[in-house]
Formats: structure tokens, C-alpha cells, sequence
């Protein structure tokens, strides 16, 4: 059973890759290929070893001498040897129908991958590898088609050899008891051998199994840093526009605040001119005062002449008369002082028209060039005030102007009887003074207008500020938000990076480890093949000492 052992362990070795697991994992076409190729090396060297096999058999089918008929003529020895080669021979017929299994689905496999190549039309490099396979594969075949010719020869023999050797099974049991300890010990050895083939087996496709799965891993995870790359950046372009728009609003910001500021300064020097105006329309109040005050002087000193005059008629006439020529050129003097003073009055009116004209120019400016601050609003409104309080001062005055020319119309109908000329002139100032009350009246009303649209350009420029503040507020949030995103990228991308570090140390632990499970599996069948030798050496030492034991016991 020694010979028989020694071929078992080598095929043992053959037997432990299945050719169902070929194509599972495969995932490109180079990688069938190299599977393809792998297999078809594992073929080749099954073959050789059944060629070998094949050899042991024929050298023992001729030594082999056919027994006789006889039972008494058959010894243990020979019946031992038939049912060696008899086993021997169901071996190598269940080896070669499982190795012509293997080529046909390595044809099947082959013919698959040689498809996927002419649809995909890929690179010729991996034709030639098919092509060279498929004559490997056909070769094969033939060298399967002479071992099944050459078995055939002794089959009969064997079968001859199989039906003595059941004669003569009862004494091999009686005498060989030796035998069955030896086949025993060598079948033990055999299934040690094969169920450490087995584990590492087992182990490499575990650890193939889980180079893939790490792979596999790896790219998902090159993927995901990708996607996530991209994430940021389209991030980072957002927080860029943000950031621009930022900067532009902040820019207008500083161009409003910059206008407003030149604006309160423009207020402030209108304040300043209307502050100038005031104390010149107090000017006029009191000169008017004044020349009301002489006109009122005048009425009495005219009502003490006219008593006068009743009471002294005739004898006092000539001085009367001179008295009252001094006094008419006294009131002549006094008119023209007066006319002085109106005209005075007049030119400081039409330069206040002036002023307030520029006022108005440069609040219709202003006005169009607001600012949304609310400081100046604030100030707007307290001019808007203190214009009303100016309307209602213009209005009493125009009352007492009223009444000044009441008093004046009454005073040139008391003049009237004096003087023609004195009455003219009284006149004229009368239409002068109604004009002038025209415009102011005119002034008070374009001021109320001009207050009603201050008014709604107020209101304006207060929905104006709340609009932008509206907008101020989303762009912050938006940038909050825009900066909230990026951290959480920024944390995903270092956790992403520590994954591809912590899955790059497990695969290059994967690598060595499978790096040491080849160099065992190397380590194993070096042994294996020693082993092999000394075996082989022992059961030819057995055969030269059997042959001369033989040779003793017949001499």
C-alpha cells in the first residue's frame, strides 16, 4: 500500500481547488484570464502526475504474473498486490473523468471570457492569452485520450487479478497483519496531509475573499472622498459669492454712511442759513415795530393838530398853516424814512425768497440722495418740527399784517383829507405790503408741500432700511450656514481619511498576511514533494529487498 499512499498524496495536493470557485470572484476580464491560466497550470500538473501514475500502474501490470485457478496457489503477498493495482487503477479511471470535467468547464469559462473580449472589443494581448489556453485546453484532451487508451490495455488483467485476489482475502487477513497496521498508519498520514492542504487552502481564499472585500471597500470610499470633494468646493464657491456679496453690501454700506454723513452736514449748514434767516426776519419784526410805533405817533399828533385847529379857527391860521407845512415835511421825512425801511424790508424778503429757493434746491437734493440711516430720519422730522412751528409764526405774522393793514387803510383815510400825495404814497406801500403777504402766503403753502413730501419720502426710506436689513439678515445666515456645512465637511473628510488610513493598514496586513500564507503554503509543498522522494526511494528499497527475499526463498 506504500505506492499506493504516495500517489494519493500527491493527488490530495491536486484535489484541493475546486473548479466550481474559478469564476466567482472575477471581476475584469484580466483577472479571468489569470484564473483561467492558474487553473489550466494546475491541469497541466495534475496530467503529469497522472501520466506518472499511469506509469506506476503499467510497470506493475507487467510485472504482475496472472494467477491460476487454483485458490491454494494464491499468497497474501500476491493477492495484496492486486488489490493495490486494483485500487490503483479505480484511482487513476476517477482522476481522469474529474480532470476531463475540469477542461471542459475550463473550455466553458474560456469561451465566456472570449465573448466578453470580442464584445468589448478590448486590447489583443488578451486574445493571445485565450488562444494560447484553448491549444493548451485541446493538447490536454489528447494527453487524456492516450491515458484513457493506455489504461484500457490493462484493465482486463486487473480485473482478473481483483476476482483471485477475493479468493485469497481470507488468508491475507489471517497473515497480514502487519499490512493492515502499515495501511493504517499511511492512511493517517494522509489525512493529516490533507486536512492541513485544506486549511490553507481555506485560508488563502479567506484572505483573497477579504483582499477583495477591502478593495471593494476602498474604491466606495474613493468614491465617497470624491463626491465629498466636490461638495466642498461647490461649498467653497458658495461662501465665495457670499463672501463677495458681503463685501459688496458692506461696500455700499460705507458709500450710505459716507452720503448720510455729507448730508447731515449739508443739514447742518441749511440749519445754520435758517438760523441767519431767523434773526433777520427778527430784524424786520422790530423795525416794523418800530415804524408801527411812529405811525401810531403820527395818528396821535395828527388828532392833537385837528383839536387844535377847532380850537383855534381863525386868528391862528397862518401859524397853523406853517405849523402844519413843518409838520408835513416832518411826515414827508418820516414817509420817506418809512419807504426806506419797506424797501430795505422788500430786498431782505427777495433775498430770504433767494434762500429759501437754495433751501429748497438743496433739500430736493438731499431728498434724493437719503441714506436708509435712521439718525437722519430722526433729524428730518425734528425739521419737519420745527417747520411747522415756522408755518404757524409765518401765519400769526400774516394776521398781524392783516391788522397793520387795516390800521394802515384807516390811517390813509384820516391822511386822505390832509394830503393827495401822502395818500398815493400810502398806497403804494399798501399794494406793496398785499404783495408781499401773496407770497408769503404762496411760501407758507409750497412749504407745506414741501413738508408732505418729506413726509413720504421719510416713510419711504424707513421701508427702504427695513428691506435691507431683511437682506442683511439672510446673507448672514446664509454665510452661517455656508460655514456650518464646511465644518461638517471638513469633519467628514477627516473621517474619511482616517477610514482609508485604518482600511490601507488592514489591506497591507491582508497583503503580508497572505504573503506568509503563500510562503507556508510554498514551506508545505516543499516538504510534501521531499516527503514524496523519500517515499518513493523507501518503496523501491522495499521492491530490490522483496525481489531478493524472493529470489532467496525460491533458491
Amino acid at each position: 500500500m506504500s505506492a499506493e499512499n504516495t500517489i494519493n498524496d500527491v493527488l490530495a495536493k491536486e484535489n484541493s481547488l475546486s473548479p466550481g470557485d474559478r469564476m466567482n470572484a472575477v471581476g475584469t476580464n484580466m483577472e479571468s484570464i489569470t484564473r483561467v491560466e492558474l487553473d489550466l497550470a494546475f491541469a497541466s500538473e495534475k496530467l503529469l502526475n497522472l501520466e506518472m501514475l499511469v506509469m506506476e500502474i503499467a510497470r506493475r501490470a507487467t510485472e504482475f504474473e496472472p494467477l491460476t485457478l487454483e485458490s491454494g496457489s494464491v499468497s497474501s503477498e500476491t493477492a495484496e498486490d492486486a488489490f493495490e493495482l486494483d485500487t490503483l487503477y479505480g484511482i487513476l479511471d476517477a482522476e481522469v473523468q474529474e480532470l476531463d470535467d475540469m477542461i471542459s468547464s475550463l473550455q466553458i469559462d474560456a469561451k465566456n471570457v472570449e465573448d466578453k473580449v470580442y464584445d468589448e472589443e478590448s486590447g489583443g494581448k488578451v486574445k493571445a492569452k485565450l488562444d494560447a489556453a484553448m491549444a493548451s485546453l485541446k493538447q490536454m484532451q489528447d494527453l487524456i485520450a492516450d491515458i484513457r487508451k493506455e489504461s484500457a490495455k490493462f484493465e482486463k488483467p486487473i480485473e482478473f487479478s481483483s476476482d483471485q485476489a477475493g479468493i485469497a482475502e481470507h488468508g491475507v487477513c489471517e497473515n497480514g497483519h502487519m499490512s493492515s497496521v502499515t495501511s493504517m498508519h499511511t492512511e493517517d498520514e494522509r489525512r493529516n496531509v490533507l486536512q492541513m492542504l485544506e486549511q490553507s487552502i481555506a485560508s488563502e481564499l479567506d484572505l483573497e475573499k477579504k483582499l477583495s472585500d477591502s478593495r471593494y471597500a476602498v474604491e466606495e470610499l474613493k468614491m465617497k472622498l470624491r463626491l465629498q470633494t466636490q461638495e466642498a468646493s461647490f461649498l467653497e464657491e458658495l461662501t465665495e459669492t457670499n463672501s463677495g456679496r458681503l463685501f459688496e453690501a458692506e461696500n455700499a454700506s460705507e458709500i450710505l454712511l459716507g452720503t448720510s454723513r455729507e448730508l447731515i452736514n449739508e443739514l447742518n449748514t441749511i440749519q445754520v442759513h435758517l438760523s441767519a434767516s431767523r434773526s433777520r426776519e427778527d430784524d424786520l419784526n422790530s423795525k416794523l415795530e418800530r415804524s408801527l410805533m411812529e405811525l401810531s405817533s403820527l395818528k396821535l399828533n395828527q388828532e392833537k393838530m385837528q383839536e387844535e385847529s377847532k380850537k383855534v379857527e381863525t386868528e391862528e391860521a397862518v401859524q397853523n398853516e406853517a405849523r402844519s407845512n413843518l409838520e408835513l415835511l416832518s411826515l414827508q421825512h418820516q414817509v420817506e424814512e418809512l419807504e426806506k425801511h419797506f424797501n430795505e424790508s422788500n430786498s431782505q424778503l427777495l433775498l430770504e425768497k433767494v434762500s429759501s429757493e437754495v433751501s429748497q434746491e438743496k433739500e430736493n437734493v438731499t431728498l434724493t440722495e437719503l441714506s436708509t440711516l435712521e439718525s437722519v430720519i430722526k433729524n428730518l422730522k425734528a425739521d419737519v418740527l420745527r417747520a411747522e412751528n415756522r408755518a404757524q409764526n409765518a401765519e400769526v405774522r400774516c394776521m398781524q399784517l392783516t391788522k397793520d393793514n387795516v390800521e394802515l387803510s384807516g390811517e390813509l383815510s384820516s391822511v386822505k383829507s390832509q394830503g393827495p400825495d401822502k395818500a398815493r404814497l400810502l398806497e403804494r406801500e399798501l399794494s406793496e405790503s398785499n404783495a408781499q403777504l401773496e407770497h408769503a402766503k404762496a411760501s407758507v403753502a409750497a412749504f407745506a408741500e414741501q413738508q408732505g413730501m418729506l413726509k413720504s419720502t421719510v416713510s419711504d426710506m424707513e421701508h427702504m432700511i427695513e428691506d435691507l436689513k431683511g437682506k442683511v439678515s439672510k446673507s448672514e445666515t446664509r454665510a452661517l450656514n455656508a460655514e456650518s456645512k464646511c465644518a461638517l465637511l471638513a469633519d467628514t473628510n477627516l473621517e474619511l481619511s482616517e477610514e482609508l488610513s485604518f482600511l490601507r493598514g488592514r489591506v497591507e496586513r491582508l497583503e503580508s498576511s497572505l504573503h506568509e500564507a503563500n510562503h507556508v503554503k510554498v514551506a508545505t509543498i516543499k516538504d510534501i514533494s521531499l516527503r514524496t522522494k523519500v517515499i518513493t526511494e523507501l518503496v523501491t528499497k522495499l521492491a530490490v529487498e522483496r525481489e531478493r527475499l524472493h529470489l532467496q526463498v525460491y533458491a
